[in-house]
């Protein structure tokens, strides 16, 4: 599960911005709360509001990032190659990430700062018995170790500048570094503009009933119409995805009929790439990182894909989700507690700012009411984050 994500200087995003998953002393719905330990509550589920071009989806980018840095191609970097490296403005100083989380059991923090050349700073703490223990951090080449040290100074003057010790470590199969590198390449799961012919969908249909038949459950929840999917693989080219509808005649008769999935809607092509890996995340106990959710999507069918994380019954292992939105209808304090919507506005200087609904007050001081139209509220600026559009 994570805990919290910090950015600083990434795109629109200048100055430390931080994004938390703790909940905060708010007592509505209570049952929501994922309890990794006695002491620690965390949220299931962030939206983020914002106007466009406000920063929103740049939050997502940057974990994205991380993400890539660690596992992905900018994880596989040969000495002298360039890094990711998107900074502020044009900004010179470097671009920092930190992640807190928990796997099996464990808190880890682990973080790095960087820029197109080199890897300036990173570490990793962990609490194996609840106290903070560091596995190594390294500053401008020097390296700090207090576990397996030997190895690890042998595995750091193997690392050259512009790679993460976390990657080299585990190239080289080292125990003290596995767990936080198996969050990022297992728990850390982004859904971002999928077709559906290469979706996590094909693979979980393809690889057994039991799977096919949970995704055609939610497909017929969903009310698409669609009865059955068939996969046709073709050597060296995409699937071709054929749906099954029905239709009740008049006479009680029933009839079948089939269309290819670009014939269907875009709505149900979307709603289609999704769900196979909405319900992988759901298995998995994975973090879903989701940009504009209700893209061609009913309000609720998005509500619904929201409601599969915030149920208990549902989500059994503890999976997380954070998303970008315009959907002013979600804006329900019958459906969200106040922590878990964030807002982007850009300052006068165009950088992000990011802010909880949790830190509005009304007027008297008391938090905001759970009976105020908040969608009324938002579109009338009250908590800022939307477009300013001149008369």
């Amino acid at each position: 599960m994570l805990i919290q994500f910090t950015v600083e200087n990434h795109r629109s995003i200048k100055n430390s911005t931080v994004i938390s998953f703790a909940a905060s002393k708010d007592k509505s719905f209570d049952e929501y709360l994922l309890r990794p330990d006695e002491k620690k509550a965390l949220l299931p589920v962030l939206a983020i509001y914002g106007a466009n071009a406000a920063g929103k989806s740049n939050v997502l980018h940057a974990m994205m990032t991380m993400k890539e840095m660690v596992v992905g191609n900018a994880a596989k970097v040969s000495k002298g190659q360039k890094l990711p490296w998107e900074p502020f403005g044009g900004t010179k100083v470097p671009t920092s990430f930190e992640m807190v989380f928990i796997f099996q059991g464990v808190r880890y923090t682990y973080g790095f700062s960087f820029d197109a050349k080199k890897i300036y700073k990173e570490y990793l703490y962990h609490w194996p018995n609840g106290r903070e223990a560091l596995i190594f951090s390294r500053e401008n080449g020097v390296y700090e170790f207090r576990e397996n040290v030997n190895e690890q100074v042998t595995l750091s003057n193997r690392t050259p500048d512009n790679k993460l010790y976390l990657v080299s470590s585990n190239d080289w199969n080292l125990p003290q570094t596995e767990n936080a590198y198996q969050w990022f390449l297992e728990k850390l799961t982004f859904l971002m503009d999928e077709e559906p012919a290469t979706s996590e969908t094909v693979a979980q249909i393809v690889s057994g009933d039991d799977k096919k038949a949970r995704i055609l459950k939610e497909l017929m929840l969903a009310d698409l119409g669609i009865t059955d999917v068939t996969i046709k693989n073709t050597s060296g080219k995409i699937p071709v995805i054929t749906t099954t509808h029905r239709i009740i005649n008049e006479d009680g008769t029933t009839e079948y009929f089939q269309l290819l999935m670009e014939q269907e809607s875009v709505g149900t092509q979307h709603f289609f790439a999704r769900i196979g890996g909405w319900l992988q995340a759901l298995e998995n106990g994975a973090l879903l990182v989701v940009d504009e959710i209700e893209d061609s999507l009913h309000p609720l069918l998005t509500r619904r894909l929201i409601e599969m994380v915030q149920d208990k019954a549902v989500n059994t292992k503890g999976a997380q989700l954070i998303f970008t939105t315009h959907d002013a209808m979600l804006l329900d304090l019958n459906f969200f507690r106040r922590d878990q919507i964030w807002f982007t506005e850009k300052d006068h200087s165009e950088a992000t700012d990011l802010y909880s609904l949790a830190e509005f007050r009304e007027p008297e001081g008391n938090k905001i009411r759970k009976d105020r139209s908040f969608e009324k509220d938002y579109i009338n600026g009250r908590y800022g984050a939307i477009p300013y559009i001149k008369d």
